[in-house]
């Protein structure tokens, strides 16, 4: 199952590439590049399309596309997509070599369907993200959540762009607040979630879970589909194996070192 999450998650990063303002993707044999054209290395990825029989050469032609470009940039591998040998202790030595850093390793995750709610939804009320409204809340949410300067949350979440097939974004309301947020990107068939938030003094109300199922829910009534699936934070991880979700992969992701932080 780690190709349906590994192929999902790369038409998410592309996504990125439609933003506007220099943003563009690219592909090369064996990398497909998704840029922002913001110097924010979280939203300048690569990734791999096949088995690398060379990865030295797909990381230089990475670095090279952003060097040119002048920005910061992240390589997100899939440890599936990569030989045995090169797992782990191997790939941070290749990455090493060539001044890079492994910053986060966040599990993929698969589920058939989400399993049934056990308790009463949480009291939200929801909004496609599809106004000037929308996106300006999804992108004051996502730049507390996800530590963000607002002005680069801005550029990103308020782009139309952002927010065409195969993305859509959706904002949860208490009491008419602005508190929750979810990304969905339908791919590879399956639903794909992203960006998903609350607000910190919101947080442990069922909000995040309320908000996913509606998104889910949505997705599923428009598709047919019901299979999702996702990278997991720390953070996240009980709530999503609770939900059903189970590991089926491993990402690394690297960052060129001296470029701006995320």
């Amino acid at each position: 199952m780690y190709s349906v999450v590994e192929q999902n998650l790369r038409s998410a990063m592309r996504c990125y590439g439609f933003i506007g303002n220099g943003s563009e993707t690219r592909e090369y044999p064996g990398l497909t590049i998704a840029s922002s054209g913001l110097n924010v290395p979280v939203f300048n990825s690569a990734m791999l399309t096949s088995h690398p029989s060379n990865l030295d050469t797909l990381i230089t032609t990475a670095d090279l596309h952003y060097r040119t470009r002048k920005l910061g940039w992240t390589f997100w591998v899939c440890d599936d997509m990569v030989p045995a040998s090169l797992r782990d202790r191997g790939m941070r030595t290749v990455f090493r070599s060539q001044g890079m850093s492994r910053i986060a390793s966040p599990p993929g995750m698969y589920a058939e369907e989400i399993s049934a709610r056990v308790k009463p939804p949480a009291p939200l009320t929801f909004a496609r993200v599809c106004t000037e409204d929308t996106r300006l809340e999804f992108a004051h949410i996502a730049s507390i959540v996800f530590s963000l300067p607002f002005g680069t949350s801005k550029r990103i979440y308020g782009a139309t762009g952002l927010w065409e097939s195969p993305s859509y974004g959706w904002v949860g309301y208490f009491k008419g607040k602005a508190v929750a947020i979810v990304t969905i990107v339908i791919a590879s068939d399956a639903i794909g979630v992203y960006s998903l938030g609350t607000l910190p003094e919101y947080q442990g109300r069922g909000f995040g879970e309320t908000l996913l199922r509606h998104a889910i829910d949505d997705a599923s009534q428009r598709t047919g589909l019901r299979r999702s699936v996702l990278q997991s934070t720390q953070q996240g991880i009980n709530l999503y194996l609770r939900l059903g979700y189970r590991i089926v992969t491993n990402f690394s992701i690297y960052v060129r070192e001296g470029c701006a932080s995320f």
